[in-house]
């Protein structure tokens, strides 16, 4: 933008320099060739400046979608630019950029007299939140750039940032897990009388499980697959210390539940500072560090896995006590190293995922 201003100085002053020459030779010379060039240049100066009267404040810009984004993940903004009426005449370049953080793109619209127009910017959010509107400016110009006019407008949101994916480092810890407790990624919930699907039999199936009616149709053995209670017995829980790994582990968390979800059946609890009214499944984007101590859940008889950023002697009794009904996994930050602890068990993943026991 400022290469382009520079440029448009050194267009005005040309252009001016070359008009003033016009009107001194006219003033010296006083004959008809002089003068006619000097109204023709005046015309067309006046022209010129009459481009600059659109108003700016007639074109509007909204936002086309509202997807999900994820910080420090390139993805596009698209917007539509459009105007409720035509413009008087039409506006000789039209510039679109915005003025928000890591928002990129300008986009150039000639002769532009407020049909829609479908423009697309490159965004990689530096912070994550919910934010409800983006900065966006239009700068106009006449028809021989020698001037210009610039308006701001927002386009509201919300606009819901996600943290960082680290999808590495969660598949890092959900094979630590699997290495620890075997049936970890067992299938939850008691049995029902339901029968989900039929498949083949595969080495280590029960017989009981045999249904030998469709085994005797397809020539080969047929299991059954039975339907599960919905109601997991594994349970994630992010309990948000304010620390300075807050954010960090607020990814690795994120990451987790993204990498599992299609993998296990469980319920999360996000223990932190969230504004209220915020939907649950943006949960993690608003949340911030909790103001003070809160009360882990009480479980029994289930498989926990608890992310805190550092524990404090409140958490550590209340890790204890879950210990004595509950398989508890704790994982946190020792120094700069991720730590996973299960009772006498701590394995460190540092960065690169090297694992590192204890």
């Amino acid at each position: 933008m400022k290469r382009y201003r520079i440029n448009n100085l050194i267009r005005a002053i040309g252009i001016l320099t070359f008009y003033s020459v016009v009107f001194l030779y006219t003033i010296i010379f006083n004959n008809s060739t002089g003068w006619l060039l000097f109204f023709f240049l005046t015309f067309l100066l006046a022209l010129d400046v009459l481009t600059l009267l659109p108003s700016l404040k007639k074109i509007q810009v909204r936002s086309i979608e509202r997807p999900i984004y994820r910080m420090e993940q390139t993805s596009n903004v698209q917007v539509e630019v459009f105007c409720s009426r035509s413009t008087l005449w039409p506006i000789p370049c039209l510039m679109v950029f915005s003025s928000a953080n890591n928002l990129v793109g300008m986009h150039y619209l000639a002769l532009y007299s407020g049909q829609k127009k479908e423009l697309n910017f490159e965004w990689k959010p530096p912070k994550r939140g919910i934010f409800q509107e983006l900065s966006f400016e239009f700068v106009s110009t006449d028809l021989f750039r020698l001037f210009s006019k610039q308006f701001r407008t927002t386009v509201t949101g919300p606009f819901v940032i996600m943290p960082t994916l680290q999808l590495s480092l969660a598949e890092q810890l959900y094979q630590q897990l699997l290495t620890l407790s075997a049936d970890f990624a067992t299938p939850f919930g008691n049995q029902t009388f339901s029968i989900r699907n039929f498949r083949r039999y595969q080495l280590g199936d029960s017989f009981n499980l045999v249904d030998w009616k469709q085994s005797g149709k397809r020539n080969e053995l047929i299991v059954k697959e039975y339907e599960h209670e919905s109601e997991a017995d594994t349970h994630f829980v992010f309990y948000g210390l304010a620390h300075e790994k807050f954010e960090l582990l607020l990814s690795i968390y994120y990451s987790f539940v993204y990498l599992t979800k299609n993998k296990l059946s469980f319920h999360q609890t996000i223990l932190a500072e969230v504004p209220h009214a915020t939907p649950k499944e943006l949960t993690m984007a608003a949340a911030t560090p909790l103001l003070g101590i809160c009360e882990l859940p009480a479980f029994t008889n289930k498989k926990v896995v608890i992310f805190a950023p550092h524990t404090s002697d409140q958490l550590v009794q209340q890790l204890h006590d879950l210990t004595r009904n509950n398989e508890v996994f704790f994982i946190t930050f020792e120094g700069e190293a991720l730590s996973l602890q299960w009772h006498d068990h701590v394995k460190r993943i540092k960065e690169g995922g090297h694992i590192l026991e204890k």
